[in-house]
């Protein structure tokens, strides 16, 4: 089984480009979704986080995402407190998610993984190739303002507390740009798209 390592910078278009490899067929194992369902309501994850952070991270029972983003991407050590406790039920997790994949025997999995290279999953032994999504700084601080309804220090923070792109470019083995329109994307997710299939017998012993 070929497994991808599909990652950018927030408000690049990941999200996008991972519907169109789903919607084309790709079995694809998203860490967001993830990072959601170790935190539902009476989960010992979601627990732990309102002893570290307090009480006003949850409402109505459930995590407040918003309440818990401004704590923690404003103040780096919060942020550091936070991975610790989330990033080993998550890697256990995803673990658990790729070996269902693989027992079905499909040719290529797609991790969708937004800090691939902050966590340190391309140094894992089951990625075998991983693929960046770009755009520019504007575009992303844009996108961020209109889908998080944060303003410009907010939507900075966030982004800044990623590795830069082009340092994530820099080690891709794929590059998908996603400055022009949607045409644009889809012609190099399509040629994406063949290349995967025709590298992928090559990794069916693995």
């Amino acid at each position: 089984m070929l497994i991808i390592g599909l990652t950018g910078g927030i408000g690049t278009g990941k999200s996008t480009v991972s519907k169109i490899l789903r919607d084309a067929g790709f079995p694809i194992v998203d860490a967001d979704v993830v990072a959601r369902e170790v935190v539902e309501p009476g989960t010992h994850t979601l627990e732990n986080i309102k002893l570290t952070f307090g009480p006003d991270v949850i409402k109505n029972g459930m995590l407040d995402r918003h309440k818990l983003g401004d704590i923690v991407f404003s103040n780096k050590a919060e942020l550091t407190r936070l991975n610790a406790i989330m990033q080993p039920v998550i890697n256990s997790a995803m673990t658990d998610k790729i070996a269902f994949w693989r027992s079905q025997k499909v040719p290529v999995l797609i991790i969708d993984v937004p800090l691939l290279f902050e966590r340190g999953y391309e140094n894992n032994d089951y990625i075998d190739k991983v693929v960046v999504v770009t755009t520019n700084s504007q575009t992303q601080i844009d996108r961020l303002k209109v889908r998080d309804n944060l303003d410009d220090t907010k939507a900075k923070n966030r982004i800044n507390s990623q590795m830069p792109l082009a340092d994530k470019i820099a080690r891709a083995d794929y590059v998908l740009d996603n400055n022009g329109d949607h045409a644009f994307l889809e012609k190099q997710i399509k040629n994406l798209m063949t290349e995967l299939k025709e590298i992928a017998p090559k990794y069916g012993t693995k």
